[in-house]
């Protein structure tokens, strides 16, 4: 068994240098003398509503650094964070005041600014407001579950914990599952993993009887051991952990606040009120980690620890999308492309499908292929593009239903259509055996048929 120093730097060894455009990773810019990149990060997460970024910004346009100096930016930028609370921005503000070229443009400076990322809009954008219920809305039925299979040795000597993420995908498979958090580090993950990917749901459907994935979904794990020396080395060395946990989070650090939130949420660490967790997500979201958006966006769908409102959850997942995270960029597209959505924009959807398809993630390749396949916008209609869409897609899942109805739509389309109604007649049958509903893949055999008896009535005259 590793000692407890050993776990504990295994533990924190993510958190060197963050993946994410976060404080921390502005400060370490910084420090290495790149004040373009630090001003960079900054900018980002200062639009977001971190107050030190927003103080740590204006001070940069106030000396020079990595900027143009503009003591009417600085102005303006010490007024903002005056308004998100930094505690010294108040007299730094009123110094200016007297130093400001035109207090005209200082004001204008200042207003463009609060109407673009002000205190009073972020709240309306982004704030959580706490629910006080314990209450969480099952998003996926389980049919079947598979505990983690654990040697007896790690049993009686190892006391830990683990929390996976993953999808479901259109038939109650388990997709993407991947270790969110774990105390000590690979105790029991490899196992608790391999235990979600047996997991069997319930397929979900949309209200129109499609079958859709479900994301995001979220399980915890622990390893008691009631060996009372165990259980003394795992607390002392949790709570070292926490310690350093804390003070990485403290400096900024969004992976850090994220990790933090996590395991307050699931019992690991005890919380100081009930919904402390859900202020650390805010935090680590704020430091642009896309984690911690999702995971705000999802409290603002669904409830789950926050008064649910449909546009903030829409608003977190923007942000989310723009951090370049491929599963958020695919669920944003999904709404846009609901006719039925106030944020239906189905060109900006294609953009985000085809980016997030780059990354190779299979939920867009397929939609990104049925949308050039089917879309009623002829800009983006491309029967050629959605078969080599479709192709790259088949070498994940080679009978997708859905992948062998683009190919036989798209085949049909470029006049191949013979070779397009053995496909849709495989899609069917796939369909079929998946328990998926059929009548969508029927109407498009009934659609290639005709197609095939104009084009015969055709060259007979």
């Amino acid at each position: 068994m590793k000692t407890p120093t050993l776990l504990l730097a295994s533990a924190l060894s993510l958190f060197s240098v963050s993946s994410f455009a976060d404080y921390s990773t502005a400060k370490y810019y910084e420090k290495q003398g790149d004040v373009e990149k630090y001003v960079s990060e900054l900018t980002k997460i200062a639009k977001l509503g971190h107050v030190n970024a927003q103080y740590d910004l204006a001070t940069a346009y106030l000396n020079g650094q990595g900027v143009e100096k503009d003591i009417t930016k600085a102005y303006a930028w010490y007024l903002l964070a005056k308004d998100f609370g930094h505690p010294q921005a108040k007299d730094k503000y009123r110094e200016l005041r007297k130093q400001v070229p035109s207090r005209r443009e200082a004001k204008k400076a200042y207003i463009d600014l609060k109407d673009s990322f002000g205190k009073k809009l972020h709240d309306l954008r982004y704030a959580p407001i706490s629910k006080h219920t314990n209450f969480f809305p099952e998003r996926a039925k389980l049919l079947e579950r598979v505990e983690p299979e654990i040697d007896g040795n790690t049993r009686s000597a190892s006391k830990a914990w683990v929390t996976i993420g993953y999808n479901v995908n259109e038939s109650g498979v388990v997709e993407d599952s991947r270790i969110l958090a774990s105390f000590p580090k690979g105790v029991i993950d490899e196992a608790a993993l391999e235990a979600v990917k047996k997991w069997k749901f319930e397929p979900d459907v949309s209200p129109t009887g499609e079958p859709r994935r479900v994301f995001d979904l979220v399980a915890s794990f622990t390893l008691g051991s009631e060996n009372s020396k165990v259980k003394r080395e795992f607390e002392r060395a949790l709570t070292e952990y926490k310690t350093k946990l804390v003070e990485l989070a403290d400096k900024g650090n969004s992976v850090a606040q994220n990790r933090y939130a996590l395991m307050l949420e699931h019992g690991v660490l005890e919380k100081a009120s009930e919904n402390e967790h859900i202020d650390w997500y805010y935090k680590a979201a704020i430091n642009g980690n896309h984690d911690a958006q999702m995971r705000l966006m999802h409290c603002f769908e669904n409830g789950e620890g926050c008064q649910p409102d449909e546009e903030k959850a829409f608003n977190w997942l923007q942000r989310a999308s723009e951090s370049g995270n491929e599963r958020a960029q695919y669920q944003l597209a999904r709404i846009m492309l609901n006719y039925g959505s106030i944020h239906y924009d189905v060109e900006t959807a294609a953009e985000m499908l085809k980016t997030a398809a780059h990354s190779q993630y299979l939920p867009a390749m397929i939609e990104y292929s049925r949308l050039l396949a089917f879309s009623d916008v002829a800009e983006l209609r491309d029967a050629q593009s959605a078969i080599k869409y479709a192709e790259l897609a088949r070498a994940v899942d080679n009978n997708h239903p859905v992948l062998l109805s683009v190919l036989g739509s798209a085949h049909s389309e470029l006049g191949r259509v013979q070779e397009g109604q053995v496909l849709l007649q495989q899609a069917l049958n796939e369909a079929n055996n998946r328990s998926w509903p059929a009548q969508n893949y029927i109407k498009l055999i009934e659609l290639s048929e005709a197609s095939m008896m104009a084009d015969t009535t055709s060259d007979s005259y």
